[in-house]
């Protein structure tokens, strides 16, 4: 009986579930995040919900996330799915429960950004950007094999 009401509760919208919301982010709110001149090593995958090496190997970055929790790490996933899947973004995220902060990336053109970015980079994703102390400190396109290469990835450059 119990969960009948409950389940009526949040039918009903008098109980919510916690949903994550999405903040569109241009290239320089992107560079205003990450090149901050602190002690914090942003972490910072961009993936999209359609690719699928993105979405396997998000685990590990979850993962990592909750073993690096007592040091100066945070990890960032800039989403590319469309500018208008926003929702799309968010529900993907709410049902996997993946509460990193994540952005949807909002840039239009990406032979500005992705040279701006990386001028090696050849646009393919999943790729993930090491930044500390207001600078980029590594990337790499393509994704990990498993957790401990991306724990090798980050340990290797911090």
């Amino acid at each position: 009986m119990r969960h009948l009401i409950f389940s009526i509760l949040v039918l009903s919208g008098i109980i919510r579930a916690e949903a994550q919301t999405l903040d569109n982010y241009t290239l320089q709110q992107f560079q205003n995040r990450v090149l901050q001149d602190n002690d914090t090593l942003y972490v910072v995958n961009f993936w999209a919900t359609w690719c699928s090496p993105c979405v396997k190997e998000l685990p590990y970055f979850i993962n990592l996330s909750s073993e690096m929790a007592q040091q100066p790490v945070k990890f960032i996933l800039m989403s590319l799915d469309a500018s208008g899947d926003g929702n799309k973004v968010a529900a993907f995220l709410n049902r996997k429960k993946i509460r990193l902060e994540t952005h949807l990336f909002t840039e239009a053109d990406p032979n500005v950004w992705i040279n701006a970015l990386e001028p090696s980079w050849q646009g393919s994703i999943p790729a993930t950007f090491l930044y500390h102390k207001g600078a980029k400190v590594s990337f790499q396109e393509g994704s990990f094999e498993s957790e401990k290469d991306l724990k090798t990835f980050i340990k290797n450059h911090k």
